[in-house]
């Protein structure tokens, strides 16, 4: 979105006290009428676009940070918000302005039915303790209106945003080309991914702010060519963790995005006793959770995740049956990772420990996978949705309840028994640390991220 629309928002939803939000929404349409009024279309267009993205921030879920805070004194009420967007809502109607109306009727249904929304609220209330993200490096802000609440990256996702944006990035890489001349090719990358990492950082910076730091958080990885260095991890971190508090005045609401990897132990361990925040990437083993947790614990960051990939794990688990012959192999893998996912909560946190670490659910393949994790135990469970996943799931009406206790069926967990690797990433010990590196899903996956790294560097050079 445009700097206007940050300036405004901020404004609006996170710096006017909500007795003073009337005022301060007539005063905006006030300026956005000026500029219409002045012309030309461009000027228009955006006046028109502003005046939809505020109407619908104030009727999402974001006042819920500030203007509607729980416990607040003089909150906002509902009535007070309707009528707020109502007058935004009313410039486009003034306008003529029928394609804003239009896209601001479809996100508006989408938030009425949305699952994740009510998944958020449910949340709130203390009945579940689940909370979502998005899996895209562009789009948070709408998905923020839904309850969202961090942001994930990684180096095919930030190939994949400069490829469909090409008129916001490519003159961020001739920017890069002038500013940062005799970088190597990999410093390039570093680079170019805090920028997308940045834009992100702003759009969720008000929700870090208000929650004291536990949400808001936006995931950079690192490169993953570096994957047995621990030194050099961590050296990259501290730098990345430099530039970031320069750009953002303050602490980054950031963590870093680290393999799986037994190097990355000793990274682990060094960046967190500095009080940054890390995402355990390549996750895939109950060994893996268990391992990172522990060292995450020892540190001083109050948040950071460990992931599990469970579409990249339920699908070389899926061919590995089909090769045995195991009828129904590809329903069956689909509880591969609910398995593990469920094991390694129960023995993480049904202790009491850790606090530092939550489980992080990504790489969906569909909507049970959000089903399995939902949880109302004693430690949160963070899920991580790519836009098409996000969609799938609130698509229809879902029965959202608490699931991560239900047992396996017993048939299913014999059959999954039947694949290696899941009795690799499900037993504990089976692996174990000496095995992280050579872990098959670690290794495949480990090469797409590189091989979406060695891209964007090619890019960013020739």
């Amino acid at each position: 979105m445009s700097e206007a629309w940050y300036e405004l928002r901020e404004r609006l939803l996170f710096r006017t006290a909500p007795a003073d939000l009337a005022a301060a929404c007539h005063e905006v349409q006030r300026e956005l009428t000026a500029q219409h009024a002045r012309g030309p279309a461009a000027r228009q267009a955006e006046a028109a676009a502003l005046a939809a993205e505020l109407c619908l921030d104030l009727q999402s879920y974001l006042p819920h940070w500030h203007l509607q805070r729980p416990g607040a004194a003089a909150a906002a009420d509902d009535d007070l918000l309707a009528a707020a967007a109502a007058g935004f809502r009313g410039l486009l109607v003034d306008w003529g302005a029928s394609a804003e109306q239009e896209r601001l009727l479809a996100e508006e249904a989408l938030r009425r039915r949305s699952n994740f929304l009510r998944l958020t609220r449910l949340a709130d209330r203390g009945a579940l303790a689940t909370r979502w993200g998005y899996d895209y490096a562009y789009g948070s802000a709408a998905a923020m209106r839904r309850g969202a609440l961090l942001v994930t990256t990684n180096p095919p996702l930030v190939n994949m945003i400069r490829k469909e944006r090409p008129q916001e990035w490519e003159p961020v890489r001739t920017e890069l080309r002038r500013t940062a001349a005799g970088s190597t090719p990999d410093q390039l990358v570093s680079r170019f991914s805090l920028e997308v990492v940045l834009a992100n950082c702003r759009i969720l910076r008000p929700i870090y702010a208000a929650s004291g730091g536990r949400y808001g958080y936006v995931n950079l990885q690192i490169n993953p060519h570096a994957s047995q260095d621990a030194g050099q991890m961590a050296a990259d971190i501290e730098w990345l963790q430099e530039r970031l508090r320069e750009r953002l005045g303050g602490t980054p609401n950031v963590v870093f995005k680290v393999p799986g990897t037994r190097a990355a132990l000793e990274t682990v361990r060094r960046v967190t006793a500095q009080g940054i925040g890390v995402t355990i990437t390549l996750g895939f083993a109950v060994d893996q959770h268990l391992a990172f947790a522990e060292a995450i614990e020892a540190g001083k960051a109050p948040q950071s995740f460990l992931v599990m990939m469970n579409g990249r794990l339920d699908d070389p688990i899926r061919d590995e049956l089909a090769a045995a012959g195991v009828a129904q192999a590809a329903d069956l893998a689909t509880w591969a990772s609910t398995a593990v996912v469920r094991r390694s909560y129960e023995l993480l946190y049904r202790g009491g420990k850790p606090r530092r670490s939550a489980l992080l659910i990504a790489s969906l393949r569909g909507p049970w996978n959000v089903d399995a994790a939902l949880t109302a135990g004693p430690a949160p469970v963070f899920i991580t949705a790519f836009p098409d996943k996000t969609e799938e799931y609130d698509a229809q009406e879902r029965e959202i309840v608490s699931r991560i206790d239900q047992p396996i069926p017993a048939d299913t967990l014999a059959g999954l028994r039947r694949s290696a690797l899941f009795r690799q990433a499900y037993e504990p010990g089976a692996i174990g640390v000496d095995g992280f590196d050579t872990y098959y899903p670690v290794v495949i996956t480990l090469k797409a991220f590189a091989a979406a790294w060695d891209e964007l560097a090619a890019w960013l050079v020739n």
